[in-house]
């Protein structure tokens, strides 16, 4: 057994109550023929409440951490022209515009849905009707597939914007 006087033992505080947490002493694992004892790693179903298990984690210097969390954002943020002058791209302007992007892509990708689908009506009045049922039905089937592929790409790049937040946030952290 270690000495908890030792520079590099780390325990953690011992629980009130009885030994080995409120369901008892921890069971015994059988030894293997050989096996040296010695201590065992700690087990979480045995761990009294907050000692680091679950969402909560014991920090370096005995700080109490709560998980990981995304870094913070602040409510009033710079806008699209100040972010557009920050000459040290410490602010992406590209997250702020997706939703507008999003919104305006929808518009020709919608028109273009509407003008296969009137094409589709006038093959039924006047020309080949097969090609005016196969263009009905093509019309939501394509746009529904271009809405999901602008969604899918733009999803991609706020990702990869996310991303960039996050290793900001764990490079500062350290």
């Amino acid at each position: 057994m270690t000495n908890p006087s030792d520079p590099g033992h780390h325990s953690r505080p011992p629980a009130a109550g009885p030994p080995g947490g409120p369901y008892g002493p921890p069971p015994q694992q059988p030894q293997q023929p050989g096996a040296v004892p010695g201590p065992r790693p700690p087990d979480p179903a045995h761990a009294p409440p907050n000692q680091g298990y679950g969402t909560q984690d014991q920090g370096h210097g005995g700080q109490e951490r709560h998980g990981w969390a995304p870094p913070p954002q602040t409510p009033g943020g710079k806008g699209i022209a100040a972010t557009l002058f920050d000459m040290n791209f410490d602010h992406m302007v590209t997250p702020k515009l997706v939703k507008i992007i999003y919104a305006l892509a929808l518009v020709p990708i919608t028109l273009l849905a509407l003008l296969i689908g009137w094409y589709a009506l006038a093959y039924l009045q006047e020309g080949p009707a097969v090609v005016g049922l196969v263009l009905l039905v093509a019309a939501p089937l394509i746009w529904i597939f271009q809405v999901l592929m602008t969604r899918v790409f733009l999803e991609f790049v706020i990702n990869q914007f996310k991303v960039s937040e996050y290793l900001r946030a764990i490079k500062d952290k350290d």
